[in-house]
């Protein structure tokens, strides 16, 4: 259930960690932070190679690709989810927001599997960071930055949509761990909660410019 009387600091703080998540290899800690909150993780090891095969090895088996662009284009061919290849071009839109918003991807923590310049920024982990910082900047500014509000309103509205829901749908699929669960449940509350930052932003109203300008 999405709380109904969360901040927007407090939203942009989970969303932040949830990309966060999907972005790092779990640390040896996590699984103790996890039992602690309910979730029956087994193995430090086994966590970290879960991790690698179904978020970060495409030739795994077990992958399942957290682009938008690649994700949105999947396939279901006899039962079985088919997945273009990523390319380093596919997310311009997204990186274009970055660029006119001033998000820096290069300064987020981020595996070595999910650096370099030819990684789309359409990573669900990197659009869940840059809405998340976005949210505590907006809460952070006295006068509630009503531009970049309409901004980030639109962004999550075109790019955090139903193909979430999905993705944390089959995350944990065939997961006897417990991580990938833990996981999906992170990035599912997040996503929740941004959609209704979005909808209370509408319910109170933007300026008229600013939310009819995407």
């Amino acid at each position: 259930m999405v709380p109904t009387d969360m901040s927007t600091a407090k939203i942009g703080q989970l969303a932040a960690t949830a990309g966060s998540l999907l972005l790092n290899e779990p640390d040896y800690g996590l699984q103790d932070t996890l039992q602690r909150a309910g979730y029956s993780v087994a193995g430090e090891r086994q966590v970290r190679q879960l991790f690698f095969d179904r978020l970060g090895i495409p030739q795994s088996g077990l992958y399942l690709p957290p682009y938008e662009h690649v994700f949105r284009k999947r396939e279901l061919i006899d039962g079985i989810w088919h997945f273009p290849p990523a390319r380093y071009d596919g997310a311009l839109a997204v990186e274009q927001v970055y660029r006119v918003l001033g998000f820096q991807r290069d300064e987020v923590s981020v595996s070595p599997l999910f650096s370099g310049a030819n990684i789309p920024g359409d990573h669900l982990g990197l659009m869940l960071v840059f809405t998340g910082l976005a949210l505590q900047g907006i809460a952070a500014d006295d006068d509630g930055n009503m531009a970049l509000r309409a901004a980030i309103n639109s962004f999550i509205q075109e790019h955090l949509g139903e193909w979430v829901d999905v993705f944390c749908e089959s995350l944990p699929l065939s997961d006897t761990n417990g991580y990938l669960g833990a996981l999906a449940d992170a990035v599912k509350e997040a996503s929740d909660l941004l959609k209704k930052w979005c909808t209370d932003n509408m319910r109170v109203g933007l300026p008229t410019a600013y939310a009819n300008a995407h």
